[in-house]
């Protein structure tokens, strides 16, 4: 910096007024052109990676689908007119000739029968490992490995075709391998059974891939077409057989020896997959999404392993396109923007030279005035300027300025003082009123949050209601056809008198549970509504609500009612309270387990009946400590999608009934709620629902808000 200030035309605001605008011009073009070699580096290098990616999951689709589709084509052929009926008579010579028509037809590899007879007999195949699974019925497809001896033996010239000579590739690990002549098959198996449903034999079909190009060409035809890659794009698929390429659009350019110095570009058939490549998805199991050495050339890639019938790793498949034409847009990119830049620089530096000259000369006779000033001259005046700019504009306010500066000075200091007391007070009287507007939105948001739990709970009733309906009326259609059916029979009824019995229970039965539900789901019509009945009665009702929950979770419910006390309860309402605890349960559970539901007698201090209880126990994740003192407040929650009032309006169901709900709890060990019922149920109307606090509390924040903004 010392430097700078003795540079030699450090003297001439001209040279220094271009120097302080080129050199952050300067300074922001190198940024911007970092910043955006940097952005689109990345950028283009996440939409080329993304882009591959889904090139892939398009290749792994399509062989998926012709899986699926060479699985349908054997179902077809075992099912058909032309193959069933010599399948059916064992008239093996017949159904050769038709399967091997049928071969020509779809264009496969092999088709053939294997009758259940020899399936044993092939022993080492691929076709040993599903052999179960086929005698059980079920049909399979995927890719299989086979050796030529197997080859030879499933079609004679598959060893033949599946030959391929391998090719030094670079990048590639090391290899004494000179040949591949295993075949990568894909293979599909069908069972075809007998009308008892005896396995008769399997319909096996495959398509060799070794030294094809129908899939890899319609793969890349599906995925690179016209318009999808940049001028020069080259888009490639690939199939291996553990790291050699059986079957590919690489192309691969080799010099021909016959022909001098030509050279020839053919498939890539032969060549290896690079050793980092190989490390990665072969051995490790990943999926590569990067750019990769291809053959000759840099490529962004994407690899994923082939797994066969037994999940074992047998080769990949590969999907991408070469990097070159994207590395070139980048470069040619980067050259224009500096080539912009540069430009941009150059018109500011003429710009800046052209204006500097005019803007200088009314600095020179503001110059004068201020050193005037500073010597304690305050008589001159810079006076008019031949301009009518900024500049003029501040040589006027400047001479008004050496008149007004100390008056201005005191208004500005008084004004100060008055304004930091004006905010300070404002500040405070904001933050109270703010204070008291956030206690305002989470009452109202709470009250909100209640009153659409209520109108849910009021929509499923009427729904509820008209579903039993529609139950009720079929059901006593049932009930009048069977007493019709008994007496049109009478004595000859007898032998299916049982069956006619059963048909009635289920009905009655039917009618009961849509009862019970139409009763629980109503229960604001039997609000005061109390009647003494068992609680064992009550507890085994909401079993019949819940029961379909507690299949879901896979969580059983065992009921032991030791009570023989009678209890004064409103019964909907002690249902759903036992629904809710039920409901708890299995969500703690969190997976298959069992809850208990236990009924006693209540007896007092002195060995007086009061009533009976209810225990609804479970052996999930617990309530910790802190929490148990807070589980019966309104909104309170541990669940991610929880309103937090189910155990807030069953405790004060509870205590309008006079009883009590109690709970134990040990962190992963399990939960105890126990719900006290008294045998004379209060009737008083009281609750202690914590729910009743809220308009109070909102009607207190009202009234200190008001307050508050009184005293100011």
């Amino acid at each position: 910096m010392n430097r700078l200030l003795k540079w030699p035309g450090n003297r001439s605001l001209r040279n220094k007024l271009l120097f302080l605008t080129l050199l952050p011009l300067l300074v922001t073009a190198i940024g911007i052109a970092i910043m955006a070699a940097y952005w689109t580096n990345s950028y283009s290098d996440r939409q080329l990676y993304m882009k591959v990616s889904a090139d892939l999951a398009v290749t792994d689709s399509f062989l998926q689908l012709v899986q699926k589709e060479q699985l349908a084509t054997l179902r077809q052929i075992a099912g058909s007119y032309r193959v069933y009926p010599h399948l059916r008579d064992n008239n093996l010579i017949r159904l050769g000739r038709e399967l091997e028509q049928i071969r020509q037809q779809h264009q496969l590899s092999f088709l053939r029968f294997i009758p259940r007879p020899r399936l044993t007999e092939l022993t080492g195949n691929s076709l040993q490992q599903v052999l179960p699974e086929l005698m059980q019925g079920k049909s399979r497809s995927g890719f299989s490995v086979h050796s030529p001896e197997e080859l030879q033996q499933i079609r004679p010239g598959l060893a033949a075709q599946a030959d391929i000579q391998l090719i030094e590739t670079p990048h590639a690990a090391p290899t004494p391998q000179i040949r591949e002549q295993r075949g990568m098959v894909l293979r599909a198996l069908h069972p075809v059974m007998s009308a008892e449903g005896e396995p008769l034999g399997v319909l096996d079909s495959g398509l060799l891939l070794n030294n094809t190009t129908a899939s890899v060409d319609k793969i890349r035809d599906l995925v690179y077409g016209a318009g999808s890659l940049p001028p020069g794009g080259l888009g490639t698929v690939t199939l291996f057989l553990d790291d050699v390429r059986i079957s590919t659009n690489v192309p691969h350019t080799l010099n021909d020896a016959q022909n001098g110095s030509f050279s020839t570009t053919r498939r890539a058939i032969g060549t290896r997959v690079s050793d980092e490549v190989k490390q990665r998805v072969l051995l490790a199991g990943d999926t590569w999404i990067d750019r990769a050495f291809v053959v000759n050339d840099w490529y962004i890639s994407a690899y994923k392993p082939i797994m066969d019938f037994n999940q074992r790793k047998i080769g990949m498949i590969y999907a991408g396109f070469n990097e070159a034409p994207f590395t070139a847009i980048y470069y040619r990119s980067l050259l224009e923007a500096a080539l912009m830049i540069a430009l941009i620089m150059l018109v500011a530096s003429i710009v800046v030279l052209n204006h500097t000259r005019l803007l200088l000369k009314p600095l020179l006779q503001i110059q004068a005035v201020v050193r005037a000033v500073r010597d304690g001259n305050m008589e001159p005046r810079i006076g008019p300027l031949h301009s009518d700019d900024e500049l003029t504009e501040l040589a006027r306010q400047f001479d008004a300025m050496l008149e007004l500066l100390e008056q201005r000075e005191r208004e500005i200091r008084h004004a100060n003082d008055l304004l930091e007391a004006t905010v300070e007070r404002r500040t405070r009287s904001l933050r109270r009123r703010t204070e008291a507007l956030k206690q305002h939105i989470r009452l109202l948001k709470n009250t909100r949050r209640s009153l659409l739990d209520k109108e849910k709970l009021a929509a499923l009733g009427e729904l509820t209601a008209g579903i039993a309906h529609e139950i009720n009326n079929p059901a006593a259609v049932i009930l009048g056809n069977i007493d019709l059916i008994s007496a049109e029979l009478q004595e000859n009824a007898e032998p299916v008198q049982a069956e006619i019995d059963a048909i009635i229970d289920q009905v009655y039965r039917i009618r009961s549970l849509i009862n019970n539900l139409l009763q629980y789901s109503r229960p604001s019509r039997q609000m005061d509504s109390f009647e003494s009945l068992s609680i064992n009665q009550v507890v085994t009702d909401t079993l019949q609500l819940v029961r379909h929950a507690l299949d879901k979770h896979q969580a059983e419910a065992v009921l032991q009612c030791n009570a023989n006390a009678s209890v004064e309860v409103n019964p909907q309402q002690i249902q759903q309270v036992l629904v809710n605890l039920i409901l708890n349960a299995i969500h703690a559970l969190g997976g298959p387990g069992q809850i208990r539901l236990i009924t006693r007698d209540w007896f007092d201090d002195n060995h007086q009946l009061i009533g009976a209880s209810v225990q609804v126990s479970d052996s999930g994740s617990g309530i910790a400590a802190e929490n148990l003192k807070q589980i019966f407040d309104p909104f309170f929650t541990t669940k991610k999608s929880g309103s937090g009032l189910g155990l807030s309006v069953s405790y004060g169901l509870i205590r309008r009934h006079g009883g009590d709900i109690s709970v134990e709890s040990t962190p992963g060990a399990g939960t105890c709620f126990t719900v006290w019922l008294p045998s004379k149920a209060e009737h008083n109307g009281k609750s202690d629902d914590k729910l009743s606090g809220i308009l109070d509390r909102l009607s207190s924040v009202e009234r200190t808000n008001q307050r508050l903004i009184a005293q100011e």
